[in-house]
Order: C-alpha cells, then structure tokens, then sequence
C-alpha cells in the first residue's frame, strides 16, 4: 500500500512541476504576416466536358456520351458559357399503325454550363426546338418529352447554390425552360443528365402519332440553346 501510495504522489508532482514550467512561459516577440490572392473573372476560358456520370473523375471518357461520339463539345469560351450538348438519338424502326412513344438511345445525354464570373448574378437555359423534317415532309404532331434530371456540380466541392431544372416538352417551337440559377447561384461548372438505360432511355421519348412517318425517311429536328446572364 504505501509503494502504490508514494508511486501515485511521485506521478503527481511531476505533472505540477512541469506544468508549473509551462507556465513560466512567455511570448517575447510577435509579427503578422499578410496573404493576397486576386481573381478576375474567366475571360476566354474553354471548360471542356465532363464525365456525366461522375463529373469528378479526371479521366473523362472520350467520347464523353457514346451515342454521341463526334461530338467534342461546344469550344464556346467563357465567362459564361455553354459547354455541351447531347445529340439526341432515336435510331431506325419499322412504321406501325399506332401512335408511339420512341425512346432516346443515349444512356447519360446531358447539358453543361460554366458561370465564371464571378459576380453570382445567376443564368437561366433555355431551348426551342424546329420540327421534325425530312426537305419539305413533316412529322406531323411529333412532341418531344425530356424529364426526370439530374442536377450535378462539376466538383462535388462547390459551394455555390445549384440551379434547378426543369422537365420539357417540346410541342411547339416556343421556348422552354431547361435550368435556371438564382442570384448568387449557379456558380462554376453545373449539368442536368437525363440517365436511363442504354438504347432505350425512359427520360427521353419521341411521341410520333400514327398515319405520320413516311418510309425510308429520316427526320431531323434541330434544338437551339439560349443561355442568358440573368435568372427568370
């Protein structure tokens, strides 16, 4: 008992004595140092495409969309830019007597944007699309539905507010909402993917109606994208 006693006490005024010693320390100089970092905003700057799938992998695949393999992106430059689309494809299929709904071949077709300025005056993105057309036959009554996205963040790090998106339907030849950033959101590199199965994806449906389709006809329809500098 008394060896377990005197171990114990032992313990104990070392640990007063050196925090006595910690204490008798005192600072004898300061100085502040000072860091400067400056930005201005991403004039002429190319933002290549991402990985649609997991816009953080540093190996983008190449093609970025494989239905889509020509298509490098847009090359726009910035400060704010769009910087891919998809093309969207439907393939070939025989003609029946029914109304149908056609679905999109491409497995992650998306589409990206970068807001380098650095202002957070917030965008909006929008697309108008021509009718389906083959020289002067028309598809007539073909409506183009685009739903269920995917909100993504070029880097999984950004803090900035996402935008929102919203589903489309494109009926007609007026202009459609696609995504929109409010003021002070929106900032860096953001994507909407519309992901389904790979030659059959159910976010993207081609309504045709029956009586409509020629044969031995390909029909092509154009979409135009508009991003603005401000958010609706």
């Amino acid at each position: 008992m008394k060896k377990s006693s005197l171990i114990i006490t032992t313990i104990a005024s070392a640990a007063f004595i050196l925090g006595g010693m910690e204490a008798k320390a005192a600072v004898s100089s300061t100085h502040t140092s000072e860091n400067k970092i400056n930005f201005t905003a991403g004039e002429d700057v190319v933002t290549p495409p991402v990985d649609p799938t997991n816009p953080d992998n540093p190996n983008v695949p190449n093609p970025v969309d494989p239905t889509d393999p020509t298509n490098p992106g847009t090359g726009q430059t910035g400060p704010l830019s769009i910087d891919y689309v998809s093309n969207i494809k439907f393939g070939e299929h025989k003609i029946t007597g029914k109304d149908i709904a056609y679905k999109g071949k491409n497995a992650n077709p998306f589409v990206q944007v970068t807001d380098l300025r650095g202002a957070g005056d917030g965008w909006n993105l929008s697309a108008k699309m021509t009718e389906f057309k083959s020289g002067n036959k028309v598809l007539r009554g073909a409506t183009l539905a685009i739903k269920d996205g995917v909100v993504k963040a070029g880097s999984s790090s950004n803090i900035s507010l996402a935008p929102t998106k919203s589903d489309i339907l494109f009926d007609n030849t007026e202009s459609k909402l696609v995504m929109n950033a409010v003021n002070k959101g929106g900032r860096g590199t953001w994507l909407t993917v519309w992901p389904g199965v790979n030659q059959a994806n159910e976010a993207i449906q081609l309504h045709v109606m029956a009586g409509t389709p020629e044969a031995n006809t390909e029909y092509t329809s154009s979409i135009t994208w508009e991003l603005e500098d401000a958010p609706k």
